[in-house]
């Protein structure tokens, strides 16, 4: 494939080192691009300061298969509408759908329409009108949140917690370059939580999960500082809810796209969902139509699966092709920036840095360029975000170490720049008590199944739990026994690639995966009630069959010592449900984190009247058969730690 990217932006330069990648790309060009992503794509022949009806001729010429737009000015423009009208396949949202970034108060009416959590809110349009809605929320709540509906390039967001934040963030919103995004004020109540952000590209063929990432907004470090369109960020989230992105998709996504599409708007591309995660589960933030920057840039270089068979497949260009799924690499990024930044001024100095020390990658580190021009002697540093400094690792502090290595050697010959060593502080410290634990105690279980938790423990031994960042998709034509065992042995060797390092002496790791068969057919977590009871239905007054799979390995730094994998079938039968029943129990919300839309040990006993075989099997976890090879392979003793 011919492949054009537009942008010139670090996400873009992500975006053409992503896709360059691909087996599938024939040909990479961008448009207008910058001096680094030049060297990896081919720039198209056009003035920077051309129209989309120039760009559409260019491309035509250049024999674009496909164009991948970056930012979001382009897209709230209606640059996929022109170019798709003059028969190019544009992987971006039209302008109508460019709504849910460039007016939020539109996007805060789809997520009222739609049901989608998110906060309460109201539209002001001058500033008295704004200042009298915001204070009766501060005195109400405690704080309040102001928000440029228009593109305000990531900094139209002011969380306030008093008066005076609430005048700062009016001056900022009603100054001269704002204007234009702040035509409407969002004046919204605050939401508590943590932020994260969930990606997906979205087109024909539904929703394809790209991942989390938490990004840091304010300047400078402990979060302190004005907002910026984000100073570094990590993925994957291991904090996160193993169901996490199951809940964002039949929370949001879903009622997203059902609600645009009853307004007779389609969506293709990337949709960014900003949320607050909270014990109540995701709220919705805030919407954008593309990849984050620096999202892109941590997502590219995690996630080791090929972008541009699935962005082709969302427009039509070919048919998705199976990729095997591999667990993302721990990655943290480190945003540098000019001593401007970022209301704009001038930096101190334009620095003149190598381009070797920009493109070496020998030390496992990726320099994303974004205000970068070209000099005789390497390339120039601009104003606002210049560079995003990534790494990955198997583990983030050794992602972390490899960035800052290459910030170092930067900074060296660049002191005016601006960055924040503290990025991914809250996993470095996570990652850092899950190892700690694992030190004291070496048996592992890998699961985020409490069910699995409190079945382990009856054997009476101390364990810790790490949650393994694996994928579950079934492939084309792979049995429901082959399914399960491949998720328990992915799951098992995961964890063993974290915690082999710092264990001499051997550690034990658990690992399991279980599933719901009826008819051949693989029943996993339901998205919705409707899949909830469409579930319940064909499990009604039938029999079906429960699996699981074991993995148990023993390792060492030197690797694998010994293993054991095995997989239970328990039969279940189901007895006649009347539909009054089933909604009963799908409004108790119990269904959705259950294989099969059910749980044999909790509210959902009422409906099993027959169990054949290992009833802890049905829960989770086949006990009878872990407690015999701890025994007699690993030679664990039971209730040795009572």
């Amino acid at each position: 494939m011919r492949v054009l990217v537009i942008g010139s932006g670090g996400r873009e330069h992500a975006l053409a080192w992503k896709l360059r990648q691909s087996p599938l790309c024939q040909e990479l060009y961008v448009w207008p691009g910058n001096i680094c992503s030049q060297r990896v794509g081919k720039r198209l022949d056009l003035p920077e300061n051309a129209n989309y009806k120039h760009l559409a001729a260019s491309a035509l010429d250049a024999k674009i298969d496909l164009v991948v737009v970056g930012p979001e000015g382009p897209l709230s423009s209606g640059i996929a509408d022109i170019l798709t009208a003059r028969g190019l396949k544009v992987f971006g949202p039209t302008q109508k759908a460019a709504q849910l970034e460039s007016s939020k108060v539109f996007a805060k009416r789809i997520m009222m329409e739609a049901g989608i959590p998110t906060a309460a809110f109201e539209v002001a349009t001058s500033k008295d009108e704004c200042y009298d809605r915001a204070m009766q929320i501060l005195n109400r709540d405690g704080g309040v949140v102001l928000k440029a509906s228009g593109l305000a390039s990531g900094k139209g967001v002011f969380v306030c917690h008093n008066e005076d934040d609430v005048n700062k963030g009016l001056d900022r919103l009603f100054e001269p370059t704002m204007r234009a995004a702040s035509e409407q004020i969002v004046v919204e109540e605050m939401l508590f939580g943590r932020e994260v952000s969930f990606f997906c590209f979205l087109g024909k063929g539904g929703v394809s999960r790209i991942g989390f990432a938490v990004d840091h907004k304010r300047l400078r470090a402990g979060d302190k500082g004005p907002n910026t369109g984000g100073m570094g960020c990590y993925t994957p989230v291991p904090w996160l809810p193993g169901d996490a992105a199951d809940q964002v998709d039949s929370l949001i996504v879903e009622p997203l796209l059902k609600t645009l599409s009853k307004n007779g708007i389609e969506y293709t591309g990337c949709l960014y969902v900003g949320l607050m995660w909270s014990d109540k589960g995701p709220s919705v933030v805030e919407f954008n139509v593309r990849l984050g920057d620096p999202e892109a840039q941590v997502l590219a270089l995690s996630d080791r699966t090929d972008w541009l068979p699935i962005m082709a497949a969302k427009v039509g260009t070919v048919t998705k092709r199976e990729t095997h799924y591999q667990s993302p690499l721990p990655v943290i990024g480190y945003v540098m920036a000019s001593s401007g930044y970022p209301f704009g001024e001038q930096p101190d100095v334009d620095q003149v840095l190598p381009l070797d020390l920009i493109e070496d990658t020998s030390d496992g580190a990726m320099v994303f360029c974004a205000s970068v021009k070209s000099a005789s002697s390497g390339i120039k540093t601009g104003s606002g975000r210049v560079f995003l400094i990534a790494a990955s690792g198997q583990t983030f502090n050794a992602a972390k170490d490899k960035a800052l290595g290459r910030i170092g050697k930067i900074s060296g010959l660049w002191p005016q720049a601006q960055w924040r060593s503290d990025i991914g502080q809250s996993v470095l410290q996570y990652e850092d008590a899950v190892q700690s634990s694992v030190v004291r105690c070496p048996i592992v279980l890998g699961s985020s199944s409490p069910r699995r938790r409190e079945l382990l423990g009856h054997l009476g031994l101390n364990f810790t739990v790490m949650k393994p960042l694996t994928e579950e998709t079934p492939r084309q034509g792979e049995s429901a026994a082959d399914y399960v065992a491949r998720n328990a042995y992915e799951k098992n060797e995961w964890i063993c690639e974290q915690v082999a390092a710092s264990h001499p002496q051997g550690i034990v790791v658990i690992s399991a995966d279980t599933i719901v068969v009826i008819d051949g057919k693989i029943l996993e977590k339901p998205l919705s009630p409707a899949d909830a009871k469409g579930m319940l239905s064909q499990l009604s007054g039938r029999l079906h069959t429960v699996l699981t799979a074991v993995r148990i390995a023993s390792v060492n730094p030197s690797g694998i010592q010994k293993h054991k994998e095995f997989t239970v079938a328990t039969d279940v039968f189901i007895k006649k449900l009347s539909g009054k029943e089933m909604d009963g129990y799908i409004a108790t919300g119990e269904p959705f984190d259950k294989a099969g839309g059910y749980a044999a040990q909790g509210l959902g006993s009422f409906m099993v009247q027959e169990v054949r075989g290992s009833f802890s099997n049905v829960v989770g976890l086949p006990l009878a058969e872990v407690a015999d090879s701890l025994q007699t392979d690993f030679g664990i003793p039971l209730w040795r730690d009572r």
